[in-house]
């Protein structure tokens, strides 16, 4: 073993090769190889080569830049500590902005000597072990007003080293708890996509304290280590948490945010997929109603084995868990702006497992294309055709009309605002909010997220001027249901726009 640059990519491969082990023999030299590698990392602590950072291997530190939850997390890590590494030099901001709203007013006047940042914490006293969490904590006196707080610190482009403490603070160890490993004989390619989405799930994992604990960990953990945050990660709501064991050593886990950072009406739903174990893929859905944005990264180790399966198997758990019939793929997710997906041909990936492009000439150019392919075997599709593919977003339909898109119901609140209050938003969410109580009950005893929520309900009913008892009464359930049950929230959505192609049905027959 030496410590050069090929040293990240032998890791990949004993990452796949333990996610993927042909037989109990091979995973126990794996292991044994990955204890090898862990022992002379562990014995040159400190004295890493710069190749090592960010590739989460085992005692290897890392500089890094996390959000302000993110380093809060991680400061409580069970392994690891993290202290502060400095301020970016082309930050946009200044500690002496910060610190001139959060500090007593007695020491007010430090904040306006224009000291840097450093030389400020200096005159406050603040010793170089103390630095970090005495910044966080004066960030987390906006925990209440979350678009603020991060807003000022991501101003500040705090830089933080994390190091490790144990093993475990690594891709290759920090691993959700299997029951038994699953023997990989073969990559699985050829397999009937439609029959494994819709086939029933089993039942989710049992988590006691002690095993939501670890799951928490391991999924949080994963993201530290590749320096790939995502919102529901970072944010994530253990409420809204379910962990799915399916087939050939797949756990897929899905989680919603907490209330103070859902998204106005849709539900930003992560996962992480983990092949016996090790974080192997991650994600999310935009879910309103049937309707999902849906993306998909893969990690690099786990590239080139079972993608499309992984895939499917995550659209089966967004599928079942919440209703959804209509998976829409952004086209950046297959080549715009995006070289490497022309380079691996992307298109193509989800083409084969059902999603088409949602303009209808560029999917008549895409059967062309494909009726190409199977004439002529090896044929493959030129820069110039990929990247006309790149012109739509593609989605994958179960059946069934196209279900509405969330601008659906945004566009007509925006030209609803402007139309009716000269774009005077305050006046269209007073008067909208009036219109909502008068029509199902008083607004009264709502706490912070669930003002929020009325207040996008209450616009959405008032610029589709509903009049409708029964959707209006499904609005109002929202503002309850949404901070606290993402299950429940969505089966709302069901029933509102479901019901609203009934009634509209009746409408056009009458």
């Amino acid at each position: 073993l030496r410590d050069a640059p090929v040293l990240p990519r032998y890791h990949e491969l004993l990452l796949f090769l333990l996610a993927h082990p042909g037989g109990a023999a091979q995973r126990a030299m794996v292991e044994s190889e990955m204890r090898r590698l862990t022992a002379f990392l562990r014995a040159r602590r400190g004295r890493h080569g710069a190749w090592l950072d960010g590739e989460g291997l085992p005692w290897v530190e890392t500089a890094a830049r996390f959000s302000h939850d993110c380093v809060r997390w991680l400061m409580g890590h069970p392994h690891a500590r993290i202290a502060l590494d400095g301020f970016g030099e082309g930050a946009r901001g200044d500690l002496n902005a910060v610190l001139r709203l959060t500090l007593p007013s007695l020491e007010r006047s430090e904040t306006t000597a224009e000291l840097d940042n450093l030389a400020l914490l200096d005159t406050l006293g603040v010793p170089p072990s103390r630095r970090l969490a005495f910044v966080i904590g004066e960030l987390a006196r906006f925990d209440a007003q979350p678009y603020v707080k991060d807003h000022l610190y991501d101003a500040l482009e705090l830089f933080v080293t994390l190091r490790p403490t144990d093993r475990r603070l690594s891709r290759a160890y920090s691993r959700l708890p299997m029951p038994a490993p699953f023997f990989q004989r073969e990559l699985l390619r050829d397999f009937d996509a439609l029959a494994l989405m819709n086939r029933p799930l089993p039942p989710a994992r049992a988590l006691d304290r002690a095993a939501l604990d670890e799951t928490l960990r391991v999924l949080k953990t994963a993201f530290v280590l590749t320096h790939r945050e995502t919102d529901p990660g970072t944010y994530l709501d253990e409420r809204a948490l379910v962990v799915v064991d399916v087939e050939r050593g797949i756990t897929v886990a899905v989680y919603g945010m907490v209330p103070e950072r859902q998204l106005p009406l849709e539900s930003y739903v992560g996962f992480t997929l983990f092949k016996n174990g090790l974080a192997a893929a991650y994600g999310g859905a935009w879910l309103l109603g049937r309707r999902a944005g849906f993306g998909m990264n893969i990690f690099e180790p786990y590239r080139g084995g079972e993608s499309g399966f992984m895939m499917c198997q995550v659209l089966r758990v967004y599928r079942q868990l919440f209703g959804a019939s209509f998976f829409e793929v952004d086209a950046h997710q297959f080549g715009l702006d995006n070289p490497d997906g022309i380079a691996t041909g992307a298109f193509w990936f989800y083409y084969r497992y059902g999603f088409r492009p949602l303009d209808a000439a560029l999917a008549r150019l895409a059967e062309r294309e494909r009726a190409t392919m199977r004439r002529q075997p090896g044929h493959r599709s030129s820069e110039k055709t990929l990247l006309r593919f790149t012109g739509s977003n593609v989605a994958l339909n179960f059946g069934g009309p196209v279900p509405p898109h969330v601008f659906d119901l945004t566009t007509p609140v925006t030209r609803m605002v402007q139309r009716r209050y000269g774009s005077d938003r305050q006046a269209a969410e007073r008067d909208s909010l009036q219109r909502l109580a008068a029509l199902t009950g008083p607004l009264e005893g709502l706490d912070g997220t669930q003002h929020a929520v009325a207040v996008e309900v209450a616009l959405v009913a008032r610029a589709m001027d509903l009049d409708d008892t029964r959707r209006l009464g499904l609005l109002r359930r929202m503002i309850q249901v949404k901070p606290a049950d993402l299950f429940a929230y969505q089966h709302l959505w069901h029933e509102f726009f479901d019901g609203r192609e009934r009634i509209d049905d009746d409408k056009r027959k009458a």
